[in-house]
Order: structure tokens, then sequence, then C-alpha cells
């Protein structure tokens, strides 16, 4: 599905009629920020978004839209550390349930100095949250976390053995309790690193038939990164999934966008599916990893694509999100 001769003319051609925004196209990045590890969820028909702090002060900035293109910062998760946290504040996950809305999130514990998955709760996307400490600590570091509502069951999804040598990465599940607060039953494996390339930033949505769990790898924060985006599907949550052979579904184009990954889904109201991930633009690596938008499409295939290709094009067509 990559169409980039044709969309490059069509973008070119949206710029010369004064510009992307009067002729229905946006230009990514949409957030034109240092934000990695974007989360994105939909309360309502208002969006909100999150991302990666690393050891700033405020943790997690927060931002508020109502077309996923324009996005207003709305302050931070936390004005301050959690008091069992040692920095490190990496890939916070949003997600609604019950009338509440849940932060997990990565932070390095001070008692072990282990990354390990915390999560705090608010009654509104703007705050306040409160902090109910470290939720999932496993081995020498568990991250990226993501949350999966199986039918009415929670599970939690986590990057694992990242820092191990004798294991290679995984991507992890175990289920949660209702409240979202607990942990329950045993952890098992969803994907392995078995290509040795790297694996994280997953999101999970169901279609049809499937199960996809989508995620990054290869180099995600280098000056020479070469992040992507990649899928797997399985007819049951917990597996066995199935690697896709035309991975990577999105890499950068070489030309503006270097790179991107580590994204998360959003639904519009009427179902349309749009990802918000993090790219480095060309020869800007000092202004960091700054989201992007594309929508998603289930091919006949019975695979995802984006339906601009695989290949990110910086001149979207508008969302619809209505």
């Amino acid at each position: 599905m990559n169409r980039k001769p044709s969309l490059l003319l069509l973008c070119l051609a949206c710029l010369i009629m004064a510009g992307c925004r009067q002729t229905r196209f946006f230009e990514n990045p949409v957030i034109k920020s240092d934000v990695p590890d974007p989360t994105v969820i939909r309360i309502g028909t208002t969006y909100y978004a999150a991302g990666t702090s690393g050891n700033s002060k405020w943790v997690y900035p927060m931002y508020r839209s109502d077309n996923l293109v324009d996005w207003e910062p709305i302050g931070h998760v936390f004005n301050d550390w959690p008091e069992w946290t040692l920095g490190s504040f990496w890939a916070p996950e949003l997600f609604e349930h019950n009338g509440k809305v849940f932060c997990y999130y990565t932070a390095r514990n001070k008692n072990d100095r282990k990354s390990c998955v915390g999560v705090a709760t608010a009654d509104r996307p703007e705050g306040p949250y409160t902090d109910h400490g470290p939720l999932v600590q496993w081995t020498n570091e568990a991250i990226d976390s993501y949350i999966y509502d199986d039918d009415g069951q929670l599970y939690i999804t986590w990057k694992a053995y990242g820092l191990d040598p004798e294991r290679p990465i995984e991507l992890l599940a175990r289920r949660l309790s209702d409240d979202g607060l607990h942990l329950e039953g045993d952890a098992f494996t969803l994907l392995t690193d078995i290509e040795d390339i790297g694996m994280e930033g997953q999101c999970i949505f169901h279609h049809g038939d499937y199960y996809y769990i989508m995620y990054a790898a290869r180099d995600c924060c280098s000056p020479r990164s070469d992040y992507e985006v990649r899928v797997a599907r399985s007819t049951n949550f917990a597996g066995p999934y199935e690697k896709y052979e035309g991975n990577p579904i999105l890499k950068g184009d070489g030309e503006t966008i270097q790179s991107c990954g580590h994204g998360t889904l959003v639904s519009t109201p009427k179902g349309r599916l749009y990802y918000l991930c993090h790219s480095y633009l060309i020869g800007k690596y000092h202004e960091g990893r700054q989201p992007i938008l594309q929508e998603l499409v289930i091919g006949k295939d019975g695979w995802p694509h984006f339906k601009t290709g695989n290949i990110t094009i910086p001149c979207q067509p508008w969302p619809n999100v209505k």
C-alpha cells in the first residue's frame, strides 16, 4: 500500500493552493514539541493526550483537542514527583474506566532503582491525579504499559526483560482487577523479540476476527534512529500472535521524517481509527520526538494499513472526527 509518489504530488498541490489547512489537509507533526511516547484517548467528543517527560520537575504534559490536529496544553499529570519515584518518567498511558481516568506510567523506583509501572487516577482528564504507587515490578524492568478491556476483563501489558541479557525482550500481559488498581492471576507472554530488533510501545485493538498488537521496533532514540511501526495478530487475546510478513507498516520517509513509532490508537464516535505516535524530523534531532497523526484502516488482506501508505507523508487528509 505504498503510494508515496502520488501522495507527494497531492501534498505539493495542496501546499501550492494556499496551504494544507484551507484545502482540508494538515501537516505533521501535530504537536511541535518534544512529546515522546504519546498516549491519546477520547472522552465524548474531546481528545486528550500525554507524553514522556523524563526527569522534568513537572510530570507528563497533557494536551486537549477537538479535532486531533490542534492541541492545547492543559498542564501535567503530576506537578511533583510521586513519593516513591526516582525520575525516568516514561510512556504514560491514559485510560477511561468506570467514570474514572487512569494514568498508568513508567518510573524508576527509589527502593531498587528499577523501572516499573505505577498508576494514578482522577475524576477528569485535567486532574488532579491521585497516585496509587507501583503496580508492575518485573525483573530488571517493566515499562511501556498499555491497558486493554477484553469484553469486561481488564488486562495490563508491558515490555519486559529489556535489560536482562539472559532473555529476549517480551511483551507480557496480566489480568487487572475491575478497579484497575490490582494485578490478578499470572503474567503471560504475548510477543517475543526473536528477531532481536527491539519491541516496545505496544497498543492493542480488536477488529473482526482478530486482536491486533501494533508495536515499535529498532532504534527509538539516538541520532541514528530508525524506529518503525509493526503489527501482529491473533484470534485470541492471549495468543499465539502471528507477525505480519509485510512489516513494517509505517516508517520514516527519509526526506522529512527520519523515524516514527510508539503510539496509541484512538477511535472517533463513528469508529474511524487514528494513530498518534512520535517522530524525529530529518536534521532536527535536537528538537526531540514530535507527535504525528495517521489514519489506520483494515485492508482486504485482514491486516491494518495506514491510509496514506507505509511511508510517512507529512501532509495528511484532515481527520474526520465526527
